[in-house]
């Protein structure tokens, strides 16, 4: 009973400080309670990004509850439509003697608004822009990083892969990563209020 009311307390004092807990507000209209996801449009030659993103953002509106994720345009007090504008892949270090490539960044460029049902401009952000860095080749990854251990490749079958299968894993964990950070950067943006 002493650890409840220790954390009932907590609570109070952190509400009471102005902390609120992430995806508890909207700066949304308060009539704005459910949202729907249409699958994303690619504008892109990446085969599949549109639905690994359209997911992300699902997910990320799920997660909180602050809106509900309809699974139709009809049942929905707003619409988010977001279009992936570009994907590129860039040399960010390379040898200075064979001017081999060791890291690479994959940068995906998506556009977003989210507007009411009826049409009107609730948020938009036409340049939402995100990097992710990885490396190329099996020596240039390091099977240290954080970013190594959450990848589903372990070191032991690292070394036995050639260069082109590490660079392809690579590329998808990245991709992966990217719609990850968009679908925060919108909720974030579309959604919480600024402190």
């Amino acid at each position: 009973m002493r650890k409840i009311s220790l954390l009932i307390l907590a609570i109070i004092n952190f509400s009471a400080c102005g902390y609120t807990f992430r995806g508890g507000e909207s700066v949304l209209p308060p009539d704005v309670k459910t949202i729907f996801v249409p699958i994303v449009r690619n504008a892109t030659t990446e085969p599949g990004i549109d639905i690994i993103l359209t997911e992300a953002l699902r997910d990320e509106f799920e997660r909180y509850g602050v809106l509900q994720v309809t699974e139709s345009r009809g049942g929905a007090d707003a619409v988010l439509e977001a279009t992936i504008q570009s994907i590129n892949q860039e040399t960010r270090t390379s040898t200075s003697n064979t001017d081999n490539a060791l890291q690479q960044a994959t940068v995906m460029i998506v556009s977003a608004e989210l507007r009411r049902k009826s049409g009107p401009l609730l948020w938009k952000n036409p340049t939402i822009l995100v990097t992710k860095v990885f490396g190329l080749d099996s020596s240039a990854v390091v099977a240290s990083s954080a970013d190594f251990a959450t990848g589903g490749i372990d070191s032991s079958t690292l070394s036995s892969l050639d260069a082109l299968e590490v660079t392809r894993g690579q590329q998808k964990q990245a991709l992966e990563e990217l719609t990850e950070q968009v679908a925060t950067r919108v909720y974030t943006e579309a959604v919480l209020p600024e402190f």
